[in-house]
């Protein structure tokens, strides 16, 4: 006669079991998607994506279905009629649940989501008129601890998701573009309410320095040291050290014919036009 009473206590505590195990489940996929949202910068700035949030989110809506599969059962309803063409279907118990933590998972992460807004840069030159032609080079922003590097097309640059606290807020920038260079210092104020930011830069002046090197053997191949070396007539000069070599800088730009002469106790061994470069030295042999 206990028998029924047995089982019942059986199920009751299987039950409970089951509503143990799913509640510990529930809670810790929960926690977890809480932590990534709520922390998702610092967890992103660890390597670990995002992603990661959205594949927890199944988990945590079995669990939390799991949960009551014990207390509730599952009821599906369709009715349809004249005035309800396309029917209606109504959904109670765990699966609704399951429905809902997975679907506003997917909502949540927007609410704590931070304003943002996208800024668009001008390359402009001294006339402060836009470089349209210009298909070369990049501009990287520096905002806080993030770096984001954007290439140049049709003199401009777009950025784009730029956190709203940098709004009206200086940020720092460097150019890469050949023959060009920042007219001002490497910052910028950014706004969002502005169209876009025109970033002046200016034209690279060639340098007028060429660094002059090479080297001086005499008829047996022998370095020849202490040789007086002067370029264009005591423009430049300096002497041989002690391997034969010389090095000095030129007060000329590369590629320019310069006279060099070459002189040993008085004596001149060497007198002709020679072409400045920086990349290829200037060996010279000497009677």
């Amino acid at each position: 006669m206990m028998e029924p009473d047995t089982n019942k206590h059986s199920n009751l505590k299987n039950r409970l079991n089951w509503i143990w195990i799913s509640g510990i489940a529930f809670l810790v996929s929960f926690l977890s998607a809480v932590a990534f949202i709520f922390f998702s910068k610092q967890l992103d700035d660890l390597g670990i994506t995002g992603n990661i949030y959205y594949i927890i989110l199944i988990p945590l809506g079995f669990s939390s279905a799991a949960f009551l599969a014990g207390a509730m059962k599952s009821y599906a309803s369709f009715k349809s009629g004249t005035s309800m063409p396309y029917g209606e279907l109504n959904l109670t118990g765990p699966i609704v649940i399951f429905a809902l933590v997975v679907g506003g998972g997917f909502i949540m992460p927007n609410f704590n989501k931070p304003a943002q807004f996208d800024l668009k840069l001008h390359i402009i030159d001294e006339n402060n008129e836009v470089l349209q032609s210009l298909n070369e080079g990049s501009v990287t922003l520096y905002i806080g601890k993030n770096t984001e590097k954007q290439d140049i097309h049709d003199g401009e640059v777009r950025f784009s998701d730029i956190p709203e606290v940098y709004n009206n807020k200086s940020v720092g920038l460097t150019l890469a573009l050949r023959d060009y260079k920042l007219a001002d210092s490497n910052a910028i104020t950014i706004s969002k309410s502005i169209d876009y930011v025109n970033l002046k830069v200016v034209k690279r002046k060639e340098s007028i320095n060429t660094f002059v090197r090479g080297s001086i053997i005499d008829e047996k191949g022998s370095k020849v040291k202490g040789v007086f070396v002067n370029f264009q007539s005591g423009l430049a000069t300096c002497y041989s050290d002690e391997n034969g070599d010389f090095s000095l800088n030129v007060p000329l730009p590369s590629g320019t014919k310069a006279n060099l002469e070459l002189v040993i106790n008085g004596v001149r061994k060497f007198n002709e036009d020679v072409t400045l470069s920086a990349n290829t030295p200037i060996n010279l042999k000497i009677e």
